[in-house]
């Protein structure tokens, strides 16, 4: 028993030692692959020349980063210049649309028109042909790219919305009535605004005789000055000058986005004055009509000018016009209206005597009561 005791106590502690020896043999090849794997990280991170360096994210230094410096400037500087030159080209594509125009190119905004274009064409070889270290040097005084974005885009816009070209197209008549009002005014100082019924010195509407009714709406209106101002914030958002050679010139696409404004600023000024000369119109033109039915109309005859009896004789003319287009029966219409006119001249001004006056009126309200009758009124 003794012995059999002794033997299994001598090959526990046999047994044991085997597993501690076992263990302490494991736990050094793990520590010492622990200190090889540190030692390789820390050596990749030590060398300057190791993969991780040229990874993005980390500055190199010295030479290096000197000469990735240079190469980011050169790109940027490019990039700049890429974008200078496309809002060169689209300023030019702008005024090239606006002058399109007989009317805006007429206009007083753009009577610098041809030294505009020329000075446009020279600033865009100015940057094409300066140095990436001129443009690096100049870029505090250009424009941000968004504000470059920003200035193109509007100016897409303008070029290319069918809504806001067609709104320049049918209000071109009533710009054109706003800008001959103006010429108006200008010739004759002291002319009296048209706000009173029969005035002295009245100045005369420019109406549509033939479609009255018709004049831009409030939509129109609003296109037109919401544009205007989206231009004047491209305009002050652009430098208005730029430095080179220790000079400074002017910047051209500020100079052409304030054009711009100053173009849709006075073209929604005459389409302001037309639209209301049109509104006007309609308003006498619904009096006139109001008292040819019946001889009430006698007291248009009183004022002291012709306008109303000039009035009246296009308004009646228009009337059989749109009724003998229409398959409206006119009967004796036209004669009547021939009978009248024998007392204008070949501008449709008066110019019969007094008594004559009223047998113009006569014929002109038979002319207008044939229209629809059912037999001749003379």
């Amino acid at each position: 028993m003794g012995l059999r005791n002794t033997t299994s106590n001598s090959r526990k502690e046999h047994a044991s030692g085997d597993l501690s020896g076992c263990l302490t043999v494991d736990m050094t090849r793990r520590i010492l692959t622990t200190l090889t794997a540190i030692g390789f990280v820390l050596l990749a991170f030590a060398s300057p020349h190791s993969a991780h360096e040229r990874q993005v994210g980390v500055t190199p230094t010295g030479d290096e980063a000197q000469d990735n410096r240079q190469v980011v400037q050169m790109a940027e500087a490019e990039k700049l210049r890429a974008d200078l030159i496309a809002l060169y080209d689209e300023s030019e594509a702008l005024i090239s649309f606006l002058a399109g125009y007989d009317l805006i190119r007429q206009s007083g905004a753009m009577k610098n028109y041809d030294a505009v274009r020329q000075k446009l064409s020279d600033g865009r070889k100015r940057i094409e042909q300066m140095s990436a270290a001129g443009i690096i040097s100049q870029a505090s005084r250009f424009p941000d790219g968004q504000s470059i974005s920003r200035t193109i885009k509007l100016s897409q816009k303008i070029r290319t919305d069918g809504k806001l070209q067609d709104v320049i197209q049918r209000t071109q008549g009533f710009a054109r009535a706003g800008l001959q009002r103006k010429e108006a005014l200008s010739a004759k100082r002291d002319l009296n605004s048209r706000g009173v019924i029969a005035a002295p010195a009245y100045i005369p509407p420019t109406c549509n005789y033939d479609d009255p009714s018709a004049y831009p709406s409030g939509v129109d209106i609003g296109i037109l000055g919401g544009i205007g101002i989206a231009l004047h914030a491209v305009a002050d958002a652009l430098p208005g000058e730029i430095e080179e050679a220790c000079t400074i010139i002017p910047f051209i696409p500020h100079i052409i986005a304030s054009i711009a404004a100053g173009v849709f600023d006075q073209y929604k000024n005459l389409v302001d004055t037309g639209s209301a000369d049109a509104a006007y119109c309609e308003k006498v033109r619904f009096f006139i009509e109001d008292k040819l039915k019946d001889d009430r109309g006698l007291p248009v005859l009183w004022v002291n000018d012709d306008f109303y009896l000039t009035f009246m004789l296009k308004s009646v003319r228009a009337s059989l016009s749109a009724a003998t287009g229409g398959m409206v029966p006119t009967n004796c219409g036209d004669a009547r209206l021939m009978e009248a006119q024998a007392y204008f001249d070949a501008s449709d001004n008066f110019n019969g005597t007094g008594p004559q006056r009223v047998e113009a009126y006569k014929k002109l309200r038979a002319a207008y009561q044939n229209i629809g009758a059912s037999s001749c009124v003379q």
